[in-house]
């Protein structure tokens, strides 16, 4: 196995971990509490807003993870177009811009929850 397709089957591992991670916030099937979903004094503040932030939160994480699975496949089709590096910055793109533009949506869905 190359190195490029190990960096293909690395990201679509990281994007299936952000699907199985996301659902079951989605699905409201974590309680309250300070280790797994969305960890802000604010949605902490009520079970009602821990919910539905972390829907929020979670539905955003399970596209993400669609996303970057999905960009990943498509990167194996036009593997000789882009170099490793090409490939690796790419990915990291996906990884990296979804988590930072998901945590200021759900932040600011936070707050508009808790005002």
């Amino acid at each position: 196995m190359n190195d490029y397709r190990l960096f293909i089957i690395i990201f679509i591992l990281v994007g299936l971990s952000e699907i199985i991670s996301g659902l079951p916030l989605l699905l409201e099937k974590v309680k309250p509490n300070w280790l797994y979903g969305l960890r802000f004094l604010r949605a902490m503040s009520s079970e009602e807003i821990w919910y539905k932030s972390n829907k929020y939160f979670g539905r955003d994480i399970v596209v993400s993870g669609i996303l970057l699975v999905l960009a990943s496949l498509i990167l194996l089709l036009f593997k000789s177009s882009l170099s490793l590096t090409e490939t690796f910055l790419f990915c990291l793109f996906f990884i990296a811009l979804p988590i930072i533009i998901i945590l200021i949506g759900a932040f600011i869905y936070l707050k508009k929850l808790s005002s």
